[in-house]
């Protein structure tokens, strides 16, 4: 089967080969299985959210601030305003960068430049380039857990880990589960990952990149001439540093009005917060021991696709984060369906995909230690055949081959790993 896949916004593909699910369900079967107005979004809808997550970031701060001034005592009033409030306003700030990147994939509106223009503003307020990360988000939609070409965390393969380890021992005793070791690189990961990413590509594939790098400014999201865009997104890129640019200006003239410190606890404090959520949601909806990565010759837009899970993070943050964390397969499959149709276009389909749509409701951050403690790297599994795991198609064909050969790769975990 052979079509052509332009479900994300931006980059254009070419033509994608589809592999099957059981039962010959493709990725067109999918659609035709999801109600037509799924597909449609409504503006005034859209906006409602956006109101409510402006109200729920203005309440709290108006709040704060007079409780700010009626607390005496420098402990509670740090507390309220450093811990108490950043974490308060950091699950509303979320969702509405959420929204944001709904509009980048044309699932807010109907009208494109009236969605260009509100994600344009809601990604700018909370310091995210739009329509620079707009290009490089739509090609990891495209190649989604592609080894190669997918553009956020793709994973060492085992002789390329043991390379980055620099020595002589060997990957199993260079990956001794020393608990320290690993929150004190989970906390870097979790508040350095977002700003690392738009600054230096970082956990991309070898051949994400349209053009070899120069140096490393040539990887980030703010170079226009940069190794991640084309030449006709040059001006794209600049209007999404402008708007970056002029979101720092308008920090820097509060802070002279109101000081460092209150722009610091009001808006940097909780915008760490949104770059957490950022990490953690996108990491752990590709990263999970029993989901695959795939090779050159493996891959396939619906095996990609069909290789992320579904996290349950309560009820609060399902909703107030709009559901990108709980329904994320169906908008990796169809990025254009809002999130307030997302549950009812993936009820629609998980009677078609049955067992390959991946489900995982344990603690959202013991999954993240556990997954950052087991996934390191990939190999291929060249012992036991796992293509009762996956979607069968070109790459599991009656050749004797076993999925490993095939180019489908499965993480690895260190020693402290309880088989």
């Amino acid at each position: 089967m052979s079509q052509t896949v332009v479900e994300s916004s931006g980059y254009v593909p070419d033509t994608f080969h589809q592999e099957e699910v059981p039962a010959g369900i493709g990725v067109d079967q999918l659609r035709r299985a999801i109600p037509k107005h799924c597909f449609q979004p409504s503006f005034i809808r859209s906006m409602a959210y956006v109101v409510q997550d402006v109200i729920l970031l203005v309440g709290p701060l108006i709040a704060t601030l007079y409780l700010e001034r009626q607390i005496d005592n420098p402990t509670y009033k740090f507390l309220l305003c450093a811990v108490v409030y950043p974490f308060v306003v950091g699950i509303p700030g979320m969702g509405l960068w959420v929204l944001g990147h709904e509009a980048g994939h044309g699932a807010f509106c109907s009208n494109k430049y009236l969605g260009d223009a509100v994600g344009f503003v809601i990604h700018s307020f909370l310091m995210s380039p739009f329509f620079s990360w707009r290009s490089t988000h739509s090609r990891h939609h495209i190649y989604t857990n592609h080894l190669a070409k997918d553009h956020i965390y793709v994973p060492p393969k085992k002789g390329e880990y043991k390379e980055m380890m620099r020595g002589s021992v060997s990957v199993s005793e260079a990956t001794e589960d020393v608990p320290i070791v690993l929150v004190l690189r989970l906390i870097m990961q979790q508040v350095f990952g977002w700003p690392t990413y738009l600054f230096t590509h970082i956990s991309a594939g070898e051949k994400a990149a349209l053009r070899p790098s120069t140096w490393w400014w040539s990887d980030s999201h703010f170079d226009p001439w940069g190794t991640l865009f084309r030449a006709d997104e040059f001006w794209s890129v600049v209007a999404s540093d402008a708007g970056l640019a002029g979101m720092c200006f308008i920090l820097y003239k509060l802070a002279g009005s109101y000081g460092w410190w209150t722009v610091t606890w009001a808006y940097i404090l909780p915008l760490m917060w949104v770059n957490h959520y950022i990490v953690i949601i996108t990491y752990l909806h590709h990263t999970h021991p029993d989901l695959p990565k795939f090779a050159e010759g493996s891959w396939t837009y619906l095996r990609g696709a069909l290789s992320t899970v579904d996290r349950d993070p309560g009820f609060v943050l399902r909703h107030l984060m709009h559901h990108i964390v709980d329904l994320h397969v169906v908008h990796h499959l169809f990025p254009r369906i809002p999130h307030y149709h997302a549950q009812e276009a993936t009820d629609a389909i998980r009677p078609l995909l049955g067992k390959y749509y991946h489900q995982d409701n344990g603690p959202w951050y013991g999954a993240l230690y556990e997954n950052f403690r087991d996934c390191r790297w990939v190999e291929p599994d060249t012992n036991v055949p796992q293509m009762e795991r996956i979607p069968k198609g070109r790459a599991a064909q009656p050749n004797g081959k076993r999925d490993g050969e095939a180019g489908i790769y499965w993480y690895r975990p260190g020693n402290m790993k309880r088989r």
